[in-house]
């Protein structure tokens, strides 16, 4: 059954749409890794900001990454970029762009590959620049 429901997500995402409730449905198993990633980005600081304004949130969203997400999930886009200082938005948004960008990684929880295409954008578990990054969200999975 497990494995049926990640092939009928994996089959949705890879549509041209993504629906909210495969978002959550991903959210729910992604809980440790996007955690982890809060705690990395912000200390899971929904009011955070970086990188000269350019970043909010708990997960340090730029517009464009907000922008890329909503683009494929309809139902985010009721809201504005500034709504990612809501923690759910926010793990919607998150969670919506690795569906975008790597809907197996989702599938298969792979944390590294999610982490450095967070990171470094779609192609970001390519770049030698987000292997640092990783490590800090690997050593926060262990602490978790």
């Amino acid at each position: 059954m497990k494995t049926l429901s990640l092939v009928l997500l994996l089959c949705s995402v890879l549509s041209a749409q993504i629906r909210l409730r495969d978002v959550d449905a991903a959210r729910a198993q992604l809980r440790p890794w996007l955690d982890a990633v809060a705690m990395v980005e912000s200390g899971a600081d929904d009011q955070a900001v970086g990188d000269g304004g350019k970043a909010i949130g708990r997960f340090q969203i730029w517009r464009i990454y907000w922008a890329d997400a909503v683009q494929r999930c309809p139902a985010l886009r009721d809201a504005v970029y500034g709504d990612v200082t809501d923690r759910v938005y926010a793990e919607r948004i998150v969670v919506a762009y690795m569906l975008r960008y790597c809907p197996q990684a989702v599938a298969d929880k792979d944390w590294e590959r999610l982490s450095r295409v967070h990171n470094g954008g779609p192609h970001g578990h390519r770049k030698d620049a987000t292997v640092g990054y990783w490590r800090k969200v690997e050593k926060q999975l262990a602490r978790n």
